[in-house]
């Protein structure tokens, strides 16, 4: 039997919906089908009755009950359900943040045994005759590669600004900089309060590259999408990627 932490749970929770009672988008018959087709068990089976046993508590049995493997399974299965119910305008995407459904996937993942790469979520880059690559961070290259690759350079611009403006919620409860970065709110953002002169200067230019974010992301917002040159769009979600880096790395 696996045990999944406290924090885990409230991830799953969180990212399959289950409050009030319920799994996502599921029905009854949808739920026992899926978990009949998808990951090869019987939800409705006796060893999963846990409390009520509506959806969302079958859910918790099978969590208390089942092996790592299983539950790592069926995590990562009911992800693969949340993208094609997105795909098939069944749910809506912004309910799904990308940083909830990478966390629900590690989770997976370590149930399974798998090694997760942490340092693959953070941008990368590298210098070499003359040249300067960069590796944008992953939630936000995954958010927009498929516009990049369509030529819709404006709003690709326009949603890794959203991101990174999520993620900044995410992680100080405020989405707009000029709010989050307050002396209160440091330890959230950073890990701890600044040490001396130099990271207390280094806490400030942090806030104010999202403060820039903050305002080209309103520009972009009230602004009709249009042609934007994709050598400068390449720049402002590059400059997106350093904000949402930034304040991931505590």
């Amino acid at each position: 039997m696996a045990t999944l932490s406290t924090n885990e749970k409230q991830v799953l929770e969180k990212l399959f919906q289950m409050g009030g009672g319920y799994v996502l988008n599921f029905s009854d018959r949808t739920m026992g089908e899926f978990f009949r087709d998808d990951v090869g068990i019987d939800i409705y089976s006796k060893k999963y009755i846990y409390g009520s046993g509506s959806k969302a508590n079958r859910l918790r049995g099978l969590w208390l009950t089942a092996d790592g493997k299983i539950i790592g399974k069926t995590v990562l299965k009911l992800i693969e359900y949340i993208e094609n119910q997105i795909l098939i305008d069944n749910l809506k995407k912004e309910d799904f943040p990308v940083d909830r459904m990478t966390a629900g996937k590690e989770i997976g993942e370590h149930l399974l045994g798998k090694k997760t790469d942490k340092k693959e979520n953070k941008s990368q880059a590298t210098f070499k005759d003359g040249n300067i690559n960069i590796v944008l961070q992953k939630d936000i290259f995954d958010h927009v590669q498929k516009l990049l690759n369509n030529g819709h350079y404006f709003n690709a611009v326009e949603e890794a600004y959203k991101v990174v403006r999520k993620k900044l919620k995410d992680v100080s409860g405020k989405e707009k900089a000029t709010d989050a970065f307050s002396a209160s709110n440091y330890e959230k953002i950073f890990g701890h309060q600044p040490t001396n002169d130099a990271e207390s200067d280094f806490f400030e230019g942090v806030k104010f590259l999202h403060m820039a974010i903050q305002f080209l992301r309103n520009e972009k917002a009230h602004t009709p999408a249009n042609d934007l040159d994709k050598n400068l769009a390449i720049h402002y979600i590059a400059l997106a990627s350093l904000a949402y880096d930034l304040i991931n790395r505590k």
